[in-house]
């Protein structure tokens, strides 16, 4: 097949992407570059195709992308490169290098590619729970994605303003039901004393993507702004590649970096996959306590300082009432 404009040849997407046989019969004569976007049409059927054992294809984007851990324990996507603010250097998305596999641009958070993406870690770690770093850690991409997705895409003030137009566009409803307590920590001395939730989790409708919104004005930020990792991330300006070292943060920069959004591969404990339940806790929960080994040494010492309180009552029960008071003037 020759390659045209926006084609790719078969065997490129073989060599560089770990296609087998199935999944490469499933892509046809269409092998464009549709097929190296993560999520997209072509990207699923060749997915779904494909005749990889569930653990194999929970790795196939990752390793496609380039994923390696590093010596701090870090995923590390290698063949993709950062997008950063030309002022703040903060990053504000990601693309492939050199013509390479990343997410689809127009994969949503709700999007079918990761409820497939999801069952899949399911079948391949529900009996075991979920023991692969490069799996575990490989969400914080998708909630980069997530976040650059409604950050570019939707108006809006602030960034719940714009999680609510894409809630109104695409007419599927948010889950506003969850606890937040995880992403409420307080220093050690603090715990124990009463303080006002400052952070609300909004999730997806199929429950799997999180978006943690500042409900109120703090040091960190305005009320209305995401809670994410990836305002305080940084990228190294030799490699390209995230700076892990925990040394290179603050005790306030952990804060949010421990407190961020964290997709979930199943969004609770009552959904069975092949007969298999409690898999919000063994895909989503056990793998995050630093104990496991899957987390990353910056997570890790974070945790050591923001924890989670037992003392901790949730204020924002649902989507009416929850903004009057914080956001005058704002209709939702």
């Amino acid at each position: 097949m020759a390659a045209g404009r926006g084609c790719i040849e078969t065997s490129e997407i073989k060599r560089d992407g770990y296609w087998d046989a199935a999944a490469l019969s499933a892509c046809g004569a269409a092998g464009r570059q549709e097929a190296k976007r993560i999520g997209s049409e072509l990207y699923r059927k060749m997915f779904l195709e494909s005749s990889y054992s569930a653990r194999a294809k929970a790795r196939l984007p990752i390793w496609q992308m380039g994923g390696v851990i590093d010596e701090y324990g870090m995923l590390q996507l290698t063949r993709l490169e950062f997008k950063t603010d030309s002022g703040s250097g903060r990053i504000t998305g990601m693309r492939a290098k050199d013509g390479g596999y990343c997410f689809d641009e127009e994969m949503e958070p709700n999007s079918l590619f990761l409820e497939e993406y999801a069952r899949t870690v399911a079948e391949a770690y529900g009996k075991s729970g979920l023991d692969c770093p490069l799996v575990h850690q490989f969400r914080m991409y998708i909630d980069l994605h997530n976040i650059s997705f409604i950050r570019t895409r939707y108006p809006g003030d602030t960034d719940l303003e714009k999680l609510l137009a894409y809630e109104k566009e695409t007419g599927k409803p948010l889950d506003y039901g969850s606890s937040s307590r995880l992403h409420n920590r307080k220093l050690k001395k603090e715990l124990g004393k009463r303080k006002r939730q400052v952070n609300d989790k909004i999730k997806s409708r199929n429950g799997l993507s999180e978006f943690i919104v500042r409900m109120r004005e703090d040091e960190y930020g305005e009320a209305g702004q995401f809670v994410t990792q990836w305002d305080y991330l940084k990228v190294d300006r030799n490699t390209g590649r995230l700076v892990s070292d925990p040394k290179a943060y603050t005790v306030k920069e952990y804060k949010s970096i421990v407190e961020t959004e964290s997709f979930n591969y199943c969004k609770n404990d009552r959904v069975r996959v092949a007969g298999i339940g409690r898999l919000h806790t063994r895909l989503d929960v056990d793998p995050a306590n630093g104990r496991t080994g899957y987390e990353n040494e910056l997570k890790r010492e974070g945790k050591k300082y923001w924890m989670a309180d037992k003392a901790y009552r949730e204020e924002y029960a649902g989507k009416r009432g929850l903004r009057t008071e914080l956001f005058p003037g704002k209709r939702f």
